[in-house]
């Protein structure tokens, strides 16, 4: 960490070791936002590993507060989803008064930019199934959305993580397809999932916006500090940077 004056320091609090969407985000970000990891080390991705997790990040969270964070960001939308709305929002109310630090979490970035984009309807693809997605289904449905699918975009039983960048892309593409009706958006939650590059080519193959976890990370944090300049090539929310809605 530097104390070079005029630099804005995030602590980011990572889900796994392994995940290449720290180094993403930085890409998209200025120079002069510097990032402070602490990783959760997640194993499995299980329930379990999932619903005990909370203690922990609150240690972390306390953790960049001391290293001198302006803002703090617990990523990870199944540990916070599963816990529910009201749960995280209470959470994140705690941690911003004890560290006097704003905190925001995947889950609240990504109801922001449905929000600033007007999306009250959106078909949610992710590598998880089952008690998961139905969380997921709920969480976005508390926050008030209609969620016409949540789930995965492969019948199968492999790791999507596993596919390649044109696999996901067409996946994506047909399994938002399927699901069809008036859908004004599409929702990807998983941040491994390596599409930024092709978001704008599922973007004018559905004809709506694609909301990817690091797209959307980068343009809350920009627009959260009032930096909000139009960055292109990486999807309609980064091109466009709308401001946050009015009461969200």
């Amino acid at each position: 960490m530097t104390d070079q004056p005029g630099v804005t320091r995030i602590g980011v609090i990572k889900p796994t070791t392994t995940s290449h969407s720290l180094d993403d985000l930085a890409a998209l970000l200025p120079d002069d936002i510097e990032m402070i990891p602490e990783y959760m080390g997640f194993a499995y991705k299980s329930l379990e590993e999932f619903r005990a997790a909370m203690p922990t990040y609150g240690e972390k969270v306390a953790v960049v507060a001391e290293k001198g964070a302006d803002l703090i960001h617990p990523e990870g939308a199944p540990p916070f989803m599963l816990q529910g709305l009201e749960a995280e929002t209470r959470l994140i109310g705690e941690w911003e008064g004890r560290h006097k630090v704003p905190v925001f979490t995947t889950g609240t970035t990504q109801v922001a930019a449905l929000k600033a984009l007007g999306v009250e309807r959106f078909i949610g693809l992710t590598p998880f199934a089952g008690v998961l997605a139905d969380a997921f289904r709920q969480y976005f449905t508390d926050a008030g959305f209609d969620v016409l699918f949540m789930g995965k975009p492969v019948e199968d039983t492999g790791d999507v993580y596993d596919l390649t960048t044109e696999q996901i892309r067409d996946r994506i593409i047909d399994a938002y397809r399927k699901v069809g009706g008036d859908s004004q958006a599409l929702y990807i939650l998983g941040s491994g999932w390596r599409v930024l590059d092709v978001v704008e080519e599922i973007e004018a193959a559905l004809g709506v916006p694609v909301l990817h976890p690091v797209v959307v990370r980068c343009w809350y944090i920009l627009t959260l500090l009032g930096r909000a300049d139009p960055i292109p090539g990486k999807g309609r929310l980064l091109a466009a940077m709308p401001p946050f809605a009015q009461g969200a």
